[in-house]
């Protein structure tokens, strides 16, 4: 019988604990309006798909982010999926990391059954690195993730349009 009461005590902690986390729950009346703010992330006139776009605030606004679509846009989120980012100025972030390589899976042994290098996996590693990605294990330059370097600015306003267009460059 005991056990039964501890089940229900647990049940009834967690179901109270719980009810902060809806939209009507604590916290709730913190919120900043937010408005609707989309744009589109290119790289040397390229679209950019799956990279992560990141609004930093500059002053006391919430963080809002997003991950691009395969053309490239995006819709930010700050409190509900594409509801937007609060008015403010922001330092824009983006990054995209390099995907794995195929090679990794199935590793090349040379004729005395050891691991060999494989050529076309050392190919691409040089490659990318020549182009300054590799490194940071990010398809895009390093300066575009962090607050301190990225050159990306936007200003989010109360009324208008909101649309930020990005074309970084290597």
């Amino acid at each position: 019988m005991s056990f039964i009461r501890v089940q229900h005590a647990a049940i009834l902690i967690i179901g109270l604990s719980l009810t902060g986390c809806n939209d009507g729950g604590a916290g709730a009346e913190n919120r900043q309006p937010v408005f609707k703010v989309k744009g589109k992330i290119t790289f040397s006139g390229g679209a950019v798909p799956g990279a992560m776009v990141s609004f930093s605030p500059k002053a006391k606004q919430p963080v809002a982010t997003a991950r691009t679509a395969s053309d490239g846009t995006y819709t930010l989120t700050t409190y509900d999926t594409g509801d937007g980012a609060a008015a403010g100025d922001y330092v824009v972030l983006v990054t995209k990391s390099l995907p794995a390589p195929a090679s990794a899976a199935a590793p090349a042994h040379d004729a005395t059954g050891k691991s060999a290098p494989d050529a076309a996996a050392m190919h691409s590693a040089q490659s990318q690195t020549a182009a300054g990605g590799a490194e940071s294990g990010s398809a895009l330059p390093e300066k575009y993730s962090r607050v301190d370097q990225s050159d990306l600015q936007a200003t989010v306003k109360s009324s208008g349009e909101n649309v930020f267009d990005f074309d970084l460059k290597p």
